[in-house]
């Protein structure tokens, strides 16, 4: 099996992702977004810097789930991110013309990887998301603001429905709390257990 977290900013990801993964004892694969230098960049010039940050994103993604899958060792794996999380965040974030480059370059590194079996997606309110960036205080996220956010989730929603050979499962979390990640975790494992998974 091989499952993504998914959501926008602030969504939970990589806790559930880390969790999910400690439950069934599968590979825990963290997204690398802390060593990409650009990404501190892109907050205070988007329009200059949209193209660079989102290409560098999709060469390191595609690097270390390469890595990951030619590895030949057969292990579930749980990711706190998709490939397909390039595509999203580029559609939001760079202009008609260097979207379209981008998704041809896209295509062809989609190509070269395995598709997750499922994708889990969090969806949560703006106020939340706003809540849980500033809580963990990185810095650079600090001038991120509701609209680019609710760019984000426009760019998931459709994105989510355009996929094909991936199941989705969307859990929506109303509120942030000591037994959210006990709730979100019951509801995946009865999920896979609904459709027979990690067995």
């Amino acid at each position: 099996m091989y499952i993504c977290i998914e959501g926008n900013i602030g969504a939970g990801k990589t806790t559930i992702a880390n969790a999910l993964a400690k439950r069934y004892k599968a590979h825990f694969l963290p997204e690398r977004f802390e060593e990409n230098l650009l990404l501190p960049l892109f907050y205070k010039n988007k329009k200059k810097l949209a193209f660079p940050l989102e290409y560098s994103f999709l060469m390191d993604r595609y690097a270390q789930l390469s890595k990951e899958f030619n590895s030949g060792k057969k292990k579930h794996v749980v990711a706190d991110y998709s490939l397909y999380k390039c595509l999203w965040f580029a559609k939001s974030t760079l202009s008609k013309k260097d979207h379209l480059f981008y998704k041809k370059q896209f295509s062809i590194i989609e190509n070269e990887l395995p598709k997750p079996d499922l994708i889990i997606y969090l969806n949560t309110s703006f106020e939340n998301l706003l809540k849980n960036i500033k809580k963990r205080g990185r810095k650079y996220e600090t001038g991120i603001d509701k609209k680019y956010l609710s760019s984000l989730t426009k760019s998931y929603a459709k994105g989510l429905k355009r996929l094909e050979g991936t199941r989705v499962l969307e859990i929506r979390i109303d509120k942030y709390e000591t037994k959210t990640n006990a709730r979100v975790l019951n509801k995946i494992e009865d999920y896979l257990t609904k459709h027979n998974q990690f067995k």
